[in-house]
């Protein structure tokens, strides 16, 4: 299966509103190539060349939980995060 689709230009917002190359992807077409809604695809450039893989889902950069990580901290900084947390309240 081949689709030409045209190559749009789009800020990339947060402020910076930069122009960047943008290609949509949409249509009962990549069902029919067996993508669909919630997957996950690895994208890989070569060349003038994308391809598109499907996938799982990334891992996180860490499993370990929140009070974890603040267990592995010293005083000092569990002092910092606490005086953070209420500022921000």
């Amino acid at each position: 299966m081949s689709r030409k689709l045209k190559i749009y230009e789009q800020s990339m917002g947060g402020g910076n509103y930069t122009q960047v190359p943008t290609i949509i992807l949409k249509g009962k077409w990549l069902k029919e190539a067996g993508f669909t809604s919630g997957e996950y695809v690895e994208v890989v450039c070569e060349g003038d060349k994308i391809a598109l893989t499907k996938t799982t889902a990334p891992e996180s950069a860490s499993k370990e939980s929140l009070e974890e990580k603040i267990s592995g901290l010293s005083e000092s900084q569990r002092k910092k995060i606490s005086k953070a947390i209420d500022e921000l309240k």
